[in-house]
């Protein structure tokens, strides 16, 4: 029996020492497990405090960004506030209407004489001064009407001269037979006869020189018309539209026909654009002469042309029910031009803000 017991105890597991070898793998392993989390809540906690610092530190720029950009905008809206009509302004807009450019002077410019065109000195969008020479016609017929003019001058001058002449002669021999007459040397009826002829002599000095004044005249028609073989710009402004070539013949006014051109081309005096608008009938009481206008082209929309009512046309279309009105542009600027398209708006009082382009 103590055999089997001795062999029996050799059998038995010994569970004090297989404890004491299996704790410490697991307290190893519980070591770690507390150093790994321990780490990673210490990169957490220092990557959470870095992005809590930065997203102050955006936080803050914003905020500073967002003042400097309300500065901005504050000044720009300052900016605008003194180039735009303000609210208050608007606000006193009472009627607004669709209307065109015009220009008071434009004209057709032509001849007073019909002849063929040798000499053209305009292009589309010219600028002429007053008395210009814009085309040239044929003369020849002209010049020899104005030599032919001058040579009877000077024949009815040379005339007056012989007859001069002539009652020179005659007054000194009425004074020698004046004085023979006073000696009773001649009879009476001398004398008579004498005065007779001097008298007669200063009849043909006075008609000789009436007609060398009409001689002059037919000089001075002469060279009219021959000036006129040259046409001439009326006023200053600018060549809209070129209506003749040379070779051409050109007459005046209604007088031409088929083929024949009644003008060389147009010119507009751009100082004198305004705008032209129909006020319906219902409305017209709220235009008057002076008005306040502010004047926007369509072609140009930001910019608004300060204006003013030139005047009210005083008569009424019928059919459409409205009147004129003319609008004079304050200011002058060639980027308007005739028939281009404008809204106005008219104002009740006050003084006029425009806005720049």
């Amino acid at each position: 029996m103590t055999t089997d017991k001795s062999s029996l105890a050799q059998l038995t597991i010994d569970r004090s020492e297989q404890g004491s070898k299996s704790t410490t793998p697991i307290a190893i392993m519980a070591f770690f497990s507390i150093v790994v989390v321990a780490v990673a809540f210490y990169w957490f906690s220092a990557n959470f405090n870095s992005q809590s610092i930065i997203s102050t530190e955006k936080q803050t720029a914003n905020t500073a960004l967002q003042t400097e950009s309300f500065s901005v905008i504050a000044v720009a809206k300052e900016v605008v506030t003194d180039l735009s009509p303000t609210s208050e302004k608007l606000n006193k807009v009472v009627l607004d209407a669709s209307g065109h450019i015009v220009a008071r002077r434009v004209a057709t410019v032509s001849s007073r004489v019909t002849g063929k065109l040798n000499l053209l000195n305009i292009e589309e969008g010219q600028r002429v001064v007053k008395s210009q020479v814009l085309a040239e016609l044929d003369d020849q017929q002209a010049k020899l009407s104005y030599q032919l003019a001058l040579a009877e001058l000077s024949a009815k001058k040379a005339s007056l001269n012989e007859l001069l002449i002539v009652q020179q002669q005659q007054l000194q021999q009425s004074h020698r037979l004046n004085e023979l007459f006073k000696s009773q040397l001649i009879s009476e009826q001398r004398i008579n006869d004498a005065r007779f002829k001097t008298q007669q002599i200063s009849a043909q000095l006075n008609n000789k020189k009436a007609m060398i004044d009409f001689s002059k005249k037919r000089v001075e028609l002469a060279q009219y018309q021959l000036s006129q073989h040259k046409i001439r710009a009326p006023f200053d402004g600018v060549v809209i539209s070129k209506n003749a070539q040379v070779g051409e013949l050109i007459s005046a006014g209604t007088a031409g026909g088929g083929s024949i051109r009644t003008g060389v081309g147009t010119i507009v005096d751009m100082s004198s654009l305004e705008v032209e608008v129909e006020v319906g009938e219902s409305y017209i009481n709220r235009v008057f002469a002076g008005q306040q206008v502010l004047a926007t082209l369509d072609a140009y929309p930001q910019w608004q042309i300060a204006s003013e009512v030139e005047a009210i046309i005083p008569t009424a279309d019928r059919q459409k029910a409205s009147i004129k009105v003319r609008i004079k542009l304050l200011e002058i600027d060639g980027r308007v031009l005739p028939d281009m398209g404008v809204k106005v708006s008219f104002l009740s009082t006050g003084t006029l803000v425009a806005q720049q382009d």
